[in-house]
């Protein structure tokens, strides 16, 4: 291919991106009131649930198997409606509820899948991987009362559908440092989680211990999870901190009011989430961090209204030769009108344990109804800018656009599209384009 046709197709190309935002803008001016709460599953007191699953406002975000198993258990209204399928699968979900009722088990299944493609010349053009997922929550520790204890758990297989990348690498092919398709790799069959937590002092007092996530607790915001919020990691929560892989740790979470928290916790810095998490702990190399938060309404909308401060240090790692780091992380957002969900993060960094030394991100999510039905879908725009930790790479910028629709009950579709300015590992190349689709079936 000639310059002058490879010039020709990348302006084609931003033009039909150009279209798309105008398209999805224009869509979220004609949208309803509380189009975000249904769609979240925010906790409104309408809210309808397959297997009576309470809503959650867990201290935890993002990727959380608490926050799963509340958000995938609520009703939606969607565009298609098969209600043969939904009898034939109903006795399914009162199977669930009658064993949460009997034994405290609650349980969760789902598989989505991710393809992204590039029009940038690079050895791998598209990457095409699916992830499946067994959850869970069993509360074996006074069930029902103020102080329970409960094993919680997911058993995860992320794999390529005939591609030979998995998406989480896609976007290194063009010199990005930051993955494109978060969450969505290749490692086989793995316990991602198995951790006990328990709440004492009337639930005031939470911790957890186990192998567990050290992203998901600090600096993330309502549109964090790489499942049904933004793909790309720039725009999920600050690269100033680092980001071990899940792995043992044990956190606090301490509610001085409704309005006050402060969460706490030390995990392992180099582990590796589809490893065994005592090759690593005994390094005794960890990442450890404090953040404090600031709820201005009610605990239902704690995933919403926020403001954080967050506090990290990371000891050196002498197996990579990373020496020792310590940065702060500012998070905001608020939910205006059940419907509008603007935020904006920051961080700052000594050192070279994350990947930025400095990034701001600011994004904002609509929550969408149409005219025929209740509100489903989500729209999410962010862009984020970074200051790598390396000095010998450039600054740069990320943006996407995203809109999640849900199609059928427990089946949504998610196109997408990113744009990467000033690619940091690879100064030749000034910009870059990436387009996606991503599928999620619950159950």
């Amino acid at each position: 291919m000639n310059d002058v046709d490879w010039d020709e197709q990348k302006e084609s190309g931003m033009r039909r991106t150009f279209l798309a935002v105008l398209i999805l803008f224009g869509a979220a001016l004609s949208a309803g009131d509380d189009a975000w709460a249904q769609s979240s599953g925010s906790g409104s007191s309408q809210t309808q649930t397959y297997s009576g699953y309470p809503p959650s406002n867990s201290l935890e975000g993002g990727d959380s198997v608490v926050q799963d198993l509340s958000i995938d258990d609520t009703k939606l209204d969607p565009v298609l409606s098969f209600p043969k399928i939904e009898k034939f699968f109903q006795p399914f979900f009162d199977w669930k509820k009658r064993l949460n009722e009997n034994t405290g088990l609650k349980l969760q299944f789902s598989y989505q899948t991710l393809y992204q493609r590039t029009d940038e010349p690079v050895t791998y053009e598209d990457a095409f991987a699916g992830r499946g997922q067994i959850q869970g929550s069993w509360t074996l520790l006074n069930r029902g009362g103020e102080n329970e204890g409960r094993l919680t758990f997911r058993l995860e297989n992320r794999h390529t559908i005939n591609s030979a990348i998995p998406p989480s690498q896609l976007a290194f092919q063009f010199g990005s440092i930051a993955p494109s398709g978060t969450g969505f790799s290749d490692f086989g069959t793995v316990l991602t989680e198995l951790a006990w937590r328990q709440s004492l002092m009337d639930g005031k007092f939470r911790f957890i211990v186990g192998k567990i996530s050290a992203i998901s607790w600090y600096n993330v915001h309502a549109m964090s999870s790489s499942m049904r919020g933004f793909q790309n990691t720039a725009l999920q929560s600050s690269l100033s901190k680092p980001a071990p892989g899940r792995g043992i740790g044990a956190g606090f979470g301490y509610e001085f009011t409704p309005h006050f928290v402060m969460v706490a916790g030390i995990h392992d810095a180099n582990a590796k989430t589809d490893e065994n998490p005592f090759d690593t702990i005994g390094e005794k190399e960890f990442y450890s961090s404090v953040e404090f938060r600031y709820y201005p309404t009610t605990p239902d909308r704690w995933r919403y209204d926020q403001v954080r401060l967050q506090f990290w240090y990371q000891d050196p790692k002498t197996a990579s030769g990373t020496p020792a780091g310590y940065g702060a992380t500012f998070t905001a957002s608020h939910l205006f009108q059940d419907r509008y969900y603007p935020f904006v993060v920051a961080g700052i960094s000594n050192g070279k344990a994350s990947t930025f030394k400095k990034d701001v991100i600011a994004g904002l999510g609509i929550g969408l109804d149409t005219k025929h039905r209740a509100a489903s879908d989500l729209i999410g725009l962010a862009v984020s800018w970074g200051d790598p930790s390396n000095a010998a790479l450039q600054d740069q910028t990320t943006a996407e656009l995203f809109y999640r629709f849900q199609l059928a009950q427990r089946l949504a579709f998610t196109p997408s599209v990113q744009y990467v300015r000033n690619p940091a590992a690879n100064p030749s190349q000034t910009d870059a384009w990436l387009f996606g689709f991503r599928t999620r079936w619950t159950f």
